[in-house]
């Protein structure tokens, strides 16, 4: 225990400094016409963390100093009804992965950089736009936010679970969606047909995937959702998904409210996400099971500073499975906004008929975009 704090400490200790260290931008890096009818944005995404996890066996800890996420970040606008965005991503660069039986214990990871967002928005207004490529799909909200306004230091655990059995890539597939604000962007509606799973030839129907939200002040109009505002908006979603191909199944229900309180100065979130997973014979490598998701923040000394909590848990519908679960909590510190933070965390890891594991994670995080 005394070496965990001590390894702690110094992870500390080595992340404040990093902070410091940093200097935030100071203007876009953007490209305009003469006329300003198009445009061309750079900016970047870098997430420096520690995670201390005590092993299997309970009788070590396993350290990690590694670049969780490295982003490289293009968008822009054509005209009034055309967009795009990309990005790159090289997640967990330098990690050693902490769990017995892989290949090269010890090994870090090189890096693979890939696309993780490649798609083409056409805008008729609010009410009706159309995004093709590589997309996000909008099965839940928790798994539809971008990784850089994240609440806690990471997503929850069980929100991607999908997306390793059907071949994607941190729960993006290829395809088109139709999405829109009506109703005086009280409503949001996302539809979405994509490859999902080919079998022999590709014969097999395509995947559909669709989300409705129903906003009681007022949209959320970018296509990533945001985890938190730092408690400086008055935002709430109610909402509810689904997924289907073939006889794979997710749906989802999920609500997201934050507000300021005490004359501004203050502010809290909440967020409740619930997802069923069935991959039937087309994905046997996704049990039917129910995966949970529950964060809360509240927000003082002007914003800046947030204690959060995180408890995710995932309950399979077969008595031979393992269920699991795991609570987080900890501090984040807005330094600059999503720009520039600092988060730590410390929780528990558990599954059934296996010890409880202590986890710890540091994270810096360098946004500009």
């Amino acid at each position: 225990m005394r070496a965990f704090i001590r390894l702690c400490l110094s992870g500390a200790v080595a992340t404040v400094v990093m902070v410091f260290a940093a200097r935030p931008a100071e203007a876009q890096w953007q490209i305009e016409s003469k006329d300003g009818t198009s445009s061309l944005r750079f900016g970047f995404l870098i997430q420096p963390q520690l995670e201390l996890l005590e092993t299997a066996d309970q009788e070590a800890v396993s350290t990690n100093l590694f670049i969780r996420r490295l982003r490289l970040v293009v968008g822009g606008t054509l005209s009034e009804h055309w967009s795009f965005f990309f990005e790159t991503d090289s997640p967990n660069l330098g990690k050693t992965s902490p769990n017995p039986g892989v290949t090269l214990p010890g090994a870090k990871d090189q890096g693979d950089v890939y696309v993780q967002d490649a798609y083409i928005t056409y805008s008729q207004g609010m009410a009706f736009k159309v995004d093709a490529g590589m997309i996000m799909l909008p099965h839940s909200r928790h798994g539809t936010q971008s990784a850089a306004t994240l609440l806690a230091v990471d997503y929850g655990p069980y929100t991607f679970l999908d997306s390793g059995p059907g071949g994607e890539r941190v729960g993006r597939d290829y395809g088109v969606q139709l999405r829109g604000y009506p109703a005086g962007q009280r409503l949001e509606y996302r539809l979405a047909v994509a490859q999902g799973v080919r079998d022999t030839e590709a014969r097999n129907p395509l995947r559909v995937t669709g989300r409705a939200v129903y906003y009681p002040f007022g949209a959320e109009t970018g296509f990533f959702y945001a985890g938190t505002f730092q408690g400086m908006k008055r935002q709430a979603g109610f909402g509810g998904g689904f997924d289907v191909q073939e006889d794979a199944r997710i749906y989802s229900a999920d609500a997201f409210f934050e507000t300021p309180v005490l004359d501004s100065r203050q502010g809290f979130t909440v967020q409740f996400n619930w997802m069923r997973y069935d991959g039937g014979a087309l994905v046997p490598a996704l049990p039917k099971q129910d995966a949970f998701l529950v964060e809360a923040g509240y927000h003082v000394w002007n914003h800046r500073l947030t204690p959060f909590v995180q408890y995710q848990a995932r309950d399979f519908a077969s008595a031979s499975m393992a269920d699991q679960d795991s609570f987080q909590a900890g501090v984040a510190w807005w330094l600059a906004g999503h720009q520039r933070s600092l988060k730590f965390s410390a929780g528990r890891l558990h599954a059934d008929g296996q010890p409880d594991r202590t986890q710890l994670l540091v994270q810096f995080q360098l946004f500009y975009y």
